[in-house]
């Protein structure tokens, strides 16, 4: 379950999302997940790819992960739910796996 959090009081005036995109390798895969979460108000805090063959099929397949952030006051439309159903569809018309986690208030290890 996802966390909405409504107070001012974060680190830094900002709240956080942890991404991870895995599946098959296609070209805008990167602009399309990026596109998600500009028009939702994050930008990208860091973020790094990795490419690599799969066990069976000879498929290249391609993770992306890195945090988000969005600064407060936020957006009246901004809900963690409706991005993460968001991306859920971008995931299932892509055919990878989408995890987006609402991370606010955790210390960070890249």
């Amino acid at each position: 379950m996802v966390q909405q959090h409504h107070s001012c009081s974060h680190i830094n005036n900002t709240v956080a999302g942890r991404f991870k995109l895995s599946g098959a390798d296609n070209p805008g895969i990167v602009h399309k997940l990026t596109s998600v979460l500009a028009r939702n108000q994050l930008t990208i805090a860091n973020m790094k790819t990795k490419h690599e063959e799969a066990p069976f099929g000879g498929t290249e397949l391609f993770t992306v992960e890195g945090r988000s952030v969005a600064y407060e006051p936020l957006a009246s439309n901004f809900e963690w739910t409706k991005i993460r159903e968001e991306l859920k569809e971008l995931g299932d018309s892509l055919n990878c796996d989408i995890e987006f986690d609402n991370v606010t208030g955790s210390t960070f290890r890249d």
